[in-house]
């Protein structure tokens, strides 16, 4: 028998949770450890379709990388999303685990899911975060523009769109940093990066990109961390091949373009 234990353990093994930064949330969040698990769902958010569609597929538990606790949790109640997906995991016997900056930092992770998502070689870390492993760089197959290296990112994640700023030169060192990571604008470019794919962006951080002439690019927190959750599927059934385990087919980036 497989019981939730079992994959939490090997997953902490994989993703250690002292990788985690201070201020996250990550573990066992919900659930019964002790339960038997034949069937797993993987995905980037614990929604509530993520949860319907686990209790469809017969799954016991869901792996995902952000946290379905995350803010404090005072109630929980109908009221409100957090309500929500909890009532429905504990009512249908779904225990929840979340590997969040750990899988970040954690080698094969978050990251490193990104960096080879783009097809860059030579990996590194950025030596940054409170354990020095959040963010890699890379180098580019061959050389590319900006904008030709903009397009190459949303072919390669399936983004439904990017923004970028032109950083003036050809792009062949890249950095990466899943989610939200400008704040590790000055080690990509301590690493010598010509160009930064991050997946949030304000504004400022553009215009102090293109200052500094680095090309950045956003191409959204969903597309450049998502494909994390292929990582935990396969990582999981590599290590319990009687464990049924699938990516969620319901889950996709709330952000739309028009």
């Amino acid at each position: 028998m497989t019981s939730v234990q079992d994959i939490l353990t090997f997953l902490e093994g994989f993703t250690p949770p002292e990788l985690a930064e201070s201020w996250d949330n990550v573990g066992l969040l919900c659930g019964d450890r002790t339960q038997e698990v034949t069937n797993v769902l993987c995905a980037l958010d614990v929604t509530e379709e993520v949860v319907a569609e686990a209790a469809e597929k017969g799954a016991q538990l869901i792996v995902a990388h952000h946290p379905a606790i995350f803010t404090s949790v005072s109630r929980v109640t109908a009221d409100d999303a957090t309500g929500r997906i909890l009532r429905l995991a504990i009512k249908q016997d779904i225990a929840l685990i979340c590997m969040h900056t750990n899988a970040d930092c954690a080698e094969g992770g978050v990251n490193d899911a990104l960096a080879s998502a783009l097809f860059l070689t030579g990996i590194e870390n950025m030596e940054a975060g409170e354990n020095g492993m959040l963010g890699r760089v890379g180098d580019l197959p061959r050389e590319m523009q900006p904008r030709e290296f903009a397009l190459y990112v949303k072919e390669c994640l399936r983004a439904g769109g990017v923004r970028f700023c032109d950083g003036g030169k050809p792009v062949r060192r890249v950095a990466v940093g899943g989610g939200a990571c400008g704040k590790l604008m000055d080690y990509a470019i301590a690493k010598g990066a010509d160009a930064f794919v991050i997946g949030d962006c304000s504004y400022d951080l553009m215009q102090r990109a293109q200052s500094l002439g680095l090309t950045l690019v956003d191409a959204g927190h969903f597309p450049t961390e998502n494909p994390v959750a292929a990582v935990f599927t396969d990582r999981i059934s590599a290590a319990f091949p009687q464990v049924g385990t699938a990516v969620s087919e319901r889950h996709a980036d709330c952000i739309q373009f028009v």
